[in-house]
């Protein structure tokens, strides 16, 4: 029998459970798309946000292999009956389910993670497209460049890395907390289950980031040596301010503006440039 949960009681039953992985698939495009045109910083997204994925799920395999729950969703077979290499397979590609295995939710990992990568990396070029098809059905011929909006655009922190909250971050995030509630709803996992799958992939996502923000800083620790190779952030010197998009700096203090400049040197015939 299922255990006791409060978000059970809560949130009515809803029987259709595999609007859970359809969600889960519209939120890991929409990051994919987000990023895969912005060529200055794609690889460094991508890297980062597989990397951390890879991270949460070894420690999710642990966390299933050494407690096994009772299952939450009424009637669960588990089709997943063949050798565990081939059936990692047919589960990534939702041809076999598995019951189970739910302290903690990889669907609330992945989830969280897809918010992440939005919120930390994004300066408001995702409204770049928009803008400039409303230009083109208006007649008008300009440059699409960053406005002042508050609610547009994010205000930068000196290395040039958003800093505050903006409205892509309200509606990612209110989207992400509709498909937490899915995943109660529908009993696909408990409520700890997603609880715990939200605050661990939120602190190790914090965690790494301050954690490469200083890697100047430790870059005598044999463990560092392996991120600054994997930031690909050469030798910086001690204190050298880091950007979690261009990485360090070396002396140079610009705001970087990827999608209208990709190098924060200063070039002949710059607006900036006298």
């Amino acid at each position: 029998p299922a255990l006791p949960d409060v978000g059970h009681n809560l949130l009515p039953y809803w029987t259709y459970f595999p609007i859970n992985n359809y969600y889960l698939l519209t939120a890991f495009i929409s990051v994919i798309i987000r990023y895969i045109f912005q060529r200055d910083v794609r690889l460094i997204v991508f890297r980062r946000w597989f990397f951390l994925q890879a991270v949460m799920f070894i420690m999710r395999s642990i966390s299933i292999y050494v407690t096994s729950l009772s299952v939450p969703l009424p009637g669960c077979n588990t089709t997943a009956v063949g050798s565990p290499p081939v059936e990692a397979f047919y589960i990534m590609f939702l041809i076999h389910t598995t019951c189970g295995d739910v302290l903690f939710s990889g669907h609330t990992v992945t989830l969280t993670l897809c918010a992440l990568a939005w919120t930390t990396y994004s300066k408001g070029e995702e409204h770049y497209p928009i803008r400039w098809l409303w230009y083109r059905l208006k007649g008008i011929n300009q440059e699409i460049v960053s406005s002042r909006s508050d609610w547009l655009y994010p205000k930068l922190d000196s290395t040039g890395d958003p800093l505050s909250v903006y409205i892509t971050t309200l509606i990612v995030w209110m989207f992400t907390i509709i498909g937490y509630l899915l995943i109660i709803a529908t009993r696909f996992h408990y409520t700890v289950d997603v609880f715990l799958g939200f605050l661990l992939a939120k602190l190790v996502w914090q965690s790494y980031h301050y954690y490469i923000k200083t890697l100047a800083e430790r870059r005598s620790i044999i463990i560092t040596r392996f991120f600054l190779w994997f930031e690909d952030y050469g030798k910086p010197p001690a204190n050298t301010p880091v950007s979690l998009l261009t990485g360090p700096s070396y002396g140079l203090q610009e705001q970087p503006e990827h999608m209208v400049e990709p190098s924060n040197e200063t070039r002949p015939g710059d607006a900036n440039n006298p």
